[in-house]
């Protein structure tokens, strides 16, 4: 079993590096790769009161690290696109269990002096051990599936310790665990961790395909991105129904920095979820599967990844049980020739998972 979900992972790895080769740069865009190794130690963020009775075991973990740096020093004065591997406990070993999961990370220098501080934003996918089952597992309302997503916020810094790339490496680390309600129940996970380590530089080169922040100075300051996003979500493991959900997007964009794009968009929903128990019951009416909303379109583009952030509220939802505010928080890749490939949680309220969607889009520079 073990090494079954483990080619899952490498297939996953490669299946990434497909993607960046096909959109290689040139090979003065070459640069050096830098790697971290962290261990962490925190406390489970129970949300639920069941979560926070369950709340027994310290939180525990392993975080590794390689960053492909775009200069051929190993400082991490800019940017960088990194995959990585974390593993720790979830706070109570008999209920939750494990995760372990491979991510693609993002991290962002915010000093660069003699003791630099980076944030570093991670996602991607997690398998955790432990899942609710009707017989064996009831207490586990938090995690529904095995294959879940993993998402990372950290605040770190280094202090340098001997020669160039050596340093010691601190901060504190927010962790999600969610599989974005395609199974329920689906409560998820937030632990909070202190880390430390050790990073280490090296003299191997990457490709220029893992090179991000090109095409920075673009002329054109607008943008029009035009998405069409599906998902899936189990109405509720009582009705033991999932549906396939779709979304319309059409964003505006204006650059306001080299790295930072703000607009306005707007979306159309299908998602007929309240249609069934427990959201409608018998004597209720049929509401339509529609519903649009609109939202702020804030990108951090560090061209061809981009953090998208989309807070909005609805304009239109055919019953109250759906709430006003909803969002979508994600990331974007982008090729050469304007296609988008897109990750995201459709949320509410920020902390409610909807679903997740996979897009593909176009955009358009004028």
């Amino acid at each position: 079993m073990v090494k079954y979900h483990f080619q899952i992972f490498v297939l996953l790895f490669l299946c990434l590096s497909v993607i960046l080769k096909a959109n290689e740069d040139t090979p003065d865009d070459k640069g050096v790769v830098y790697y971290s190794m962290s261990i962490h130690a925190g406390s489970m963020m129970p949300h639920y009161p069941l979560q926070a009775s369950l709340n027994n075991d310290y939180i525990r973990g392993l975080d590794f690290s390689t960053y492909f740096l775009n200069s051929s020093k190993a400082e991490l004065n800019h940017s960088a696109l990194g995959l990585g591997y974390f593993m720790s406990n979830l706070g109570n070993n008999r209920v939750y269990g494990y995760v372990h999961s491979t991510y693609l990370s993002m991290l962002f220098p915010l000093l660069v002096n003699r003791f630099p501080v980076q944030l570093k934003l991670g996602l991607g996918p997690g398998y955790v051990t432990k899942k609710y089952d009707s017989e064996a597992n009831t207490l586990n309302r938090a995690i529904g599936s095995h294959i879940n997503a993993y998402g990372q916020i950290s605040l770190t810094g280094g202090l340098p310790i001997a020669g160039e790339g050596w340093m010691l490496r601190m901060g504190m680390s927010f962790n999600h665990i969610s599989n974005g309600l395609i199974f329920a129940p689906n409560q998820g996970i937030n632990t909070v961790t202190l880390h430390a380590g050790l990073d280490f530089g090296s003299n191997h080169r990457h490709s220029g395909a893992f090179t991000i922040g090109r095409d920075s100075e673009r002329k054109e300051k607008n943008r029009f991105t035009l998405t069409l996003a599906s998902g899936v979500k189990e109405v509720d493991e009582r009705a033991g129904k999932q549906i396939l959900t779709s979304s319309l997007i059409f964003d505006y964009g204006y650059r306001f920095h080299p790295s930072f794009n703000a607009g306005v968009g707007i979306n159309l929903f299908y998602n007929d979820t309240w249609a069934y128990l427990p959201y409608r019951m018998d004597y209720m009416e049929l509401p339509t599967p529609f519903q649009s909303s609109i939202h702020l379109a804030l990108e951090l583009d560090k061209n061809p990844i981009a953090i998208i952030l989309q807070p909005g509220f609805y304009i239109y939802r055919p019953t109250d049980v759906i709430p006003d505010f909803t969002g979508r928080l994600g990331m974007r890749y982008s090729f050469r020739n304007n296609i988008t490939l897109q990750f995201a949680i459709k949320h509410h309220w920020f902390a409610l998972a909807d679903y997740f969607e996979w897009g593909i889009g176009y955009r358009f520079y004028r």
